[in-house]
């Protein structure tokens, strides 16, 4: 399945706080709003959609953050 470029760059921000701060790369909603310059709401709907196909993880509550599997963190091109 092709990505779209939000769904990489939203990737690509959760690959980075993985390598930073270790896994699985958690963030805040907001926090991932505002590095991707978009709304919260396009952030959950990016996260929602990458969800849906097992790259990242969330929390069940109103979606406040994302993290990736370690699937996730293959396909944002890590290893």
């Amino acid at each position: 399945m092709a990505l779209t470029q939000l769904e990489k760059a939203l990737l690509g921000i959760l690959a980075h706080e993985w390598d930073k701060s270790g896994p699985p790369g958690y963030l805040e909603t907001t926090l991932i709003a505002a590095r991707l310059n978009i709304s919260v709401t396009d952030a959950k709907s990016t996260i929602r959609s990458l969800f849906k196909i097992g790259l990242v993880d969330t929390d069940e509550v109103d979606t406040f953050a994302a993290y990736l599997t370690p699937e996730g963190y293959e396909r944002a091109g890590k290893k």
